[in-house]
């Protein structure tokens, strides 16, 4: 999956405007990040990307983190 794509997807899960998610944000500085909005993004990763959450991705605290370990697993793309 493209990288922009996910975004998208995450943008859509926390109710913000298309490419307004910097990597920089995390539960934060973005009101609607909840642990509902946690639960969805771990549904959807593995749902459309066939991966079971780990540690790392469990404890990224920001988009970015989040963005770097679904890289490292070949998840996403540029």
């Amino acid at each position: 999956m493209k990288t922009e794509d996910f975004q998208a997807a995450v943008e859509d899960i926390l109710a913000l405007p298309r490419w307004s998610l910097k990597p920089s944000d995390s539960r934060d500085t973005i009101e609607s990040w909840s642990s509902v909005a946690d639960v969805q993004m771990v549904a959807f990763i593995s749902a459309e990307m066939g991966l079971e959450p780990d540690a790392e991705l469990m404890e990224a605290e920001t988009f970015g983190d989040i963005v770097h370990a679904l890289t490292e697993r070949g998840a996403l793309t540029c």
